[in-house]
């Protein structure tokens, strides 16, 4: 599944590079690393409540970012609303809108327990 593989994917990259310390994983940091390890963190622990922020990381200009992102809500959601990460921005945009929506109007499928963990979340 393309999750499972997103997220090992992301998480290699973050044990291979000199990554942030944990206190430095924001969403708002200028350095792709934190933004990927602050999604990383938030899909394992399987925080919905942290879905804004993850779905401002799919309009990225760093495509890894924008892969963990997808990966991160699919992983929560079980959704990607046609999102794909490797499409360029005027495609993603619509895919994006319709993120944004079920953010705000608080609509955003959740995946059950048991669904995470079949998805790797065995915490």
């Amino acid at each position: 599944m393309l999750t499972q593989r997103a997220i090992a994917c992301g998480a290699a990259l973050l044990a291979g590079s000199c990554g942030p310390s944990a206190t430095e994983a924001q969403f708002d940091s200028a350095n792709p690393a934190a933004r990927l390890y602050a999604i990383e963190r938030v899909a394992r622990a399987g925080d919905i409540t942290a879905a804004a922020n993850i779905v401002e990381q799919l309009d990225s200009d760093d495509p890894a970012v924008r892969l963990l992102a997808i990966a991160a809500l699919e992983r929560l959601t079980g959704e990607t609303y046609g999102y794909l990460h490797y499409n360029p921005p005027h495609l993603r945009r619509p895919a994006i809108r319709r993120w944004v929506e079920a953010v705000q109007s608080g609509t955003l499928p959740q995946t059950t327990p048991t669904t995470t963990k079949a998805l790797g979340n065995n915490g």
